[in-house]
């Protein structure tokens, strides 16, 4: 599984995905968290950011939108702009 065409942060993504963000917040809240304060914690990873990298990102998110069958392939880099 990679992460290469996957952009920006995933905690928020995936709560928005699964349609649970709005539980997530009420639970939190009653332990006294904020959900907008914990997502700022996850760090950005950066990628899908690049000239075709971001092209493919933005392809695969809408073939996976109009639920069309699809997989996409990354190159593996020995330097780039993202810890490895």
């Amino acid at each position: 599984m990679s992460l290469e065409f996957l952009m920006g942060r995933s905690l928020k993504n995936a709560l928005v995905n699964i349609d649970m963000e709005a539980e997530y917040k009420s639970a939190l809240l009653e332990l006294g968290y904020k959900l907008e304060e914990i997502f700022e914690e996850e760090q950005d990873p950066g990628l899908g950011n690049g000239g075709l990298g971001r092209l493919a990102a933005c392809f695969l998110d809408s073939m996976a939108t109009l639920d069309y069958p699809a997989w996409g392939y990354g190159i593996r880099y020995n330097y780039g702009i993202f810890k490895q």
